[in-house]
């Protein structure tokens, strides 16, 4: 995976950036808009017992959402409108409920169709807890340049 580098670091400044709003799920699991620049976004999310499996660990489908969310919203951020095509996920640790992770999603590769994002997600200790990769379809700019949510 590429290194996630902060956006706006070095000699170029941030391009401008799509508005892009959390989707109701992202809402829904307390999912927080930490940063978006074009091509990039950084989410946050602070664990609760909703976001629990049947052992009290945290449920894989929330950091699975999380990770699709970061990257989707990463597409947007560039003006494409993303359907998620392709996700994969790869756990490497278990955060505790009370902890707050946060997600840095990034466009990788751009073609006419057919986008590439990774993802990694982090603990509050800066302990890797998953890396994601998505291939997501893009259905076309967004209407009016402004994302409908």
């Amino acid at each position: 995976m590429k290194q996630i580098k902060e956006p706006g670091e070095g000699p170029a400044a941030p391009a401008e950036v799509q508005e892009v709003s959390l989707s109701p799920f992202a809402e829904f699991i307390g999912a927080r808009i930490d940063r978006v620049a074009k091509n990039y976004c950084r989410l946050s999310l602070v664990l609760d017992e909703r976001c629990t499996n049947y052992y009290g660990g945290t449920h894989g489908g929330v950091i699975a959402a999380l990770a699709d969310n970061c990257m989707g919203m990463a597409l947007r951020s560039a003006g494409l409108r993303p359907v998620t095509v392709e996700l994969t996920v790869n756990y490497m640790s278990n955060p505790d409920v009370g902890e707050k992770i946060t997600a840095e999603g990034l466009i990788i590769h751009q073609g006419n169709t057919i986008v590439l994002a990774e993802c990694i997600i982090k603990s509050g200790d800066l302990k890797n807890v998953a890396r994601g990769k998505g291939v997501f379809l893009n259905r076309g700019p967004l209407a009016g340049g402004k994302d409908k949510g």
